[in-house]
């Protein structure tokens, strides 16, 4: 994906996930990721469990036909060569479980890791960067954590931007060889120092200092924001059930 894709993945999504607050979409997301995770794979309670919550939270957040395009291509790129490769690589043939377990094993991973990669890229696709930060903020963490992750977000955001430019003038001008691989460390670092800098005087004039400023108060949750946290904790828990065998 180009620089400008990973940024217009951001806020993309037209679903009605739009319309809860930005901290219950982030935390509802969670949930329904740890969900996929703790989910009982191959088994066929399982399966339909994670597929049905994937497709259900990609439609409820709109994702475009050209980023769901994107990130399934980027989800075959990452997990397609782990199951065709790894059911046939055995460091003891004789001692290996049967093909057809190998084969299914591989198949529940890259299930489940396809389904957490489309449930994080719908979250993602629900929150425009202003709505992660505030999400970020106004999720039940210690203030600190919380600003650290806004700046995590933030600043992961601009060195993505700043090596977009940096790599695009290298096209105009034409630039290549083993030249530009010794140069380019060096103008990359000088640009984000350059951006470092910026940054840290603008959250001085902010007022982040020794101690962290106060965060703005967490609006009220509505009855939607509820009932999506609430129908979230129910799928978990149905994927914890399913886990300990207490429902079959």
């Amino acid at each position: 994906m180009t620089t400008n894709t990973l940024f217009s993945l951001w806020g993309c999504g037209t679903g009605p996930l739009r319309s809860l607050q930005p901290h219950a979409r982030i935390l509802s997301s969670l949930l329904l990721g740890c969900a996929c995770m703790m989910a009982p794979l191959p088994s066929i309670s399982g399966v339909i469990l994670v597929s049905a919550v994937t497709i259900a939270w990609w439609a409820l957040a709109g994702m475009p036909l050209t980023m769901t395009l994107r990130s399934l291509l980027a989800a075959l790129i990452l997990f397609l060569p782990f199951l065709l490769l790894t059911p046939w690589m055995t460091a003891d043939p004789d001692a290996a479980a049967p093909a057809i377990d190998r084969l299914a094993n591989a198949g529940a991973i890259t299930l489940r890791s396809t389904c957490c990669l489309f449930i994080a890229a719908s979250a993602v696709a629900s929150l425009p960067l202003s709505d992660a930060h505030r999400g970020l903020a106004n999720l039940p963490l210690p203030r600190t954590l919380a600003i650290l992750m806004v700046q995590l977000v933030s600043q992961t955001a601009l060195l993505v931007e700043e090596t977009g430019h940096v790599i695009a003038a290298l096209r105009i001008r034409a630039a290549s060889g083993i030249r530009v691989l010794y140069s380019f460390p060096v103008v990359w670092m000088a640009r984000i120092l350059f951006r470092a800098d910026r940054t840290a005087a603008a959250m001085t004039v902010r007022g982040y200092g020794d101690e962290t400023p106060a965060m703005r108060t967490r609006p009220a949750m509505t009855p939607g924001d509820l009932s999506a946290i609430a129908a979230s904790m129910v799928i978990f828990a149905a994927a914890v059930l399913l886990r300990t065998g207490i429902v079959p």
